[in-house]
């Protein structure tokens, strides 16, 4: 940070000095221009504009004291967009928000729209669903104040999938259609499919799987572009909901292919779970393994420091507006600054110099220890799977673990004869392999004999959706219950999957 910092500082130097020396110089102007032209050409092809970050804050630097408003708004633009691809999304709210107060309303309004979407997509990244809703929203509006229908198509969807996502279904069915309708009258087809896409999801969240299919059938005729990964999953969603099993393995393994991060760690749970319903627990056992991985990498990344950051930009943006005056009045006195600049310059490159030494030096010290210590992680990471994938096989081999999945394969053609004594044995056998299994669990929380059962279950990998025949219930029930368990071992709410995870590592 500290380094971009001093390349603006840099650039702006270079930027006094070169006016002072020459006057108003037009091939300056036109070389900016260029500039802004260029990275508006790369990001209007989609391509990567992530590493332009010295490029946009230079043209926002130059048109700050240059050039028109419409021009400024723009070079804002264009550095929200950057810094959205970089993911610093506090970086990229306060240039999408310094374009729209740049921007010469006058002139030029659907750009707002087009701020106004991206903004959106921050706060929805962000899972700030109300101020995302309310972007969307105004989006829409200024993007149909200028008969924009695409804009206002986008404006729609977009509008209409956060609604969704936040359980406000009703709203979002109706501005779902509403966006269909458009694309169907402009026969835009990719747009058209892709809120078909949309539309088959919300119905499924609906429990209307008749025409949650008939949707889903229509969209998949015309897949492609970059909402291919979303369509396949929703397809698959949909398919393994409604028990078309072959048909969601099909698109899981597309989306393993083409699919998000998010799309492939969904994939790779439902390709597990139908490993574990045909019986092949090493295909299984792969994919749950992936799965983990990805939802790992996931949910490193937390909302709190960011939201933090996000409201202390607010009163940083307050600032700006007042310092704004102070740097008009000093334009006056750039000519008096010339030699200064001179100076600054030999320093900061001085600066900048030693910065980069000692920085290194204290760098290389601590990568010494950071490796060091990460040795020290994998060997105790490699003994504890050693451990665990021989308790596993301890588990495997044991003849009541066969006998349970005896009766959670057979199931679903007759009920299972469990007995006290299977019960009694089984968790006879977990407490030997797992030492003092029960007895922390119990320590947590009173547990009910059903919850004792579907704990026992879930440590030996039996899928909730045949923990649920086992004990004839419903596959909600099962995961009430584990969310339910999850609440009250640790005070707060949390998945089915979070209870799993914890009763593995007992």
């Amino acid at each position: 940070m500290r380094l971009d910092l001093l390349k603006r500082i840099i650039f702006v130097t270079i930027l006094v000095i070169t006016f002072s020396c020459q006057g108003e110089d037009s091939s300056l102007e036109k070389d900016m221009y260029q500039k802004l032209q260029s990275i508006k050409t790369a990001d209007k092809a989609d391509e990567p504009i992530a590493e332009s970050d010295s490029l946009a804050l230079s043209l926002v630097d130059y048109y700050e004291h240059h050039g028109s408003k419409l021009k400024l708004a723009e070079a804002c633009y264009y550095a929200g967009r950057v810094f959205y691809e970089r993911r610093d999304f506090t970086k990229s709210l306060h240039y999408y928000n310094k374009a729209v107060s740049a921007l010469p309303h006058s002139d030029t309004p659907d750009l707002e729209g087009v701020i106004y979407s991206q903004i959106g997509y921050v706060f929805s990244y962000q899972d700030l669903p109300e101020e995302a809703i309310a972007a969307f929203k105004r989006s829409y509006q200024f993007c149909k104040s200028q008969k924009d229908t695409l804009g206002m198509i986008y404006g729609l969807r977009d509008w209409g999938k956060e609604l969704s996502d936040h359980e406000r279904y009703d709203e979002a069915l109706r501005i779902l259609q509403e966006s269909i309708q458009l694309t169907k009258a402009k026969n835009i087809d990719y747009l058209y499919y892709g809120n078909k896409s949309n539309l088959a999801g919300l119905y499924c969240k609906l429990q209307n799987y008749p025409k949650a299919k008939a949707e889903i059938n229509e969209a998949l005729t015309c897949v492609y572009g970059p909402d291919s990964s979303g369509v396949l999953t929703t397809a698959a969603n949909i398919y393994m909901t409604i028990g078309m099993v072959d048909s969601a393995e099909y698109y899981s393994k597309q989306l393993l292919k083409i699919g998000t991060i998010y799309a492939r760690c969904s994939a790779n749970e439902r390709l597990a779970e139908i490993a574990l319903k045909r019986g092949q627990a090493k295909e299984a056992l792969h994919y749950l393994t992936v799965y983990k991985n990805l939802n790992d990498s996931i949910n490193e990344t937390t909302n709190t420091a960011t939201v933090a950051k996000i409201n202390a930009l607010y009163n940083y943006q307050r600032q700006e507006q007042e310092n704004a005056e102070l740097r008009e009045s000093n334009q006056r006195i750039y000519f008096y600054l010339t030699v200064a600049c001179f100076v600054i310059l030999t320093l900061a490159f001085i600066f900048i110099a030693v910065y980069l030494y000692y920085t290194k030096h204290k760098e290389t010290k601590s990568l010494r220890s950071e490796i060091l210590e990460q040795a020290k992680k994998w060997q105790q990471t490699q003994e504890e799977k050693a451990l665990s994938e021989e308790r596993k096989k301890q588990i495997q081999e044991c003849d009541i673990r066969k006998k349970f999945y005896n009766f959670a394969d057979n199931s679903m053609t007759f009920a299972p004869n469990i007995t006290d004594k299977d019960w009694q044995e089984l968790e006879q056998v977990i407490n030997t392999v797992y030492p003092r299994f029960t007895e922390r669990l119990e320590n947590l929380c009173d547990i009910s004999a059903t919850e004792r059962q579907i704990c026992l279950l879930r440590k030996i990998d039996i899928a909730p959706v045949k923990v649920a025949n086992l004990l004839n219930k419903s596959k909600q029930a099962i995961s009430s219950t584990r969310e339910r368990l999850y609440e009250k071992s640790f005070g707060q709410k949390g998945s089915p999957t979070q209870w799993d995870d914890y009763l593995q590592s007992l």
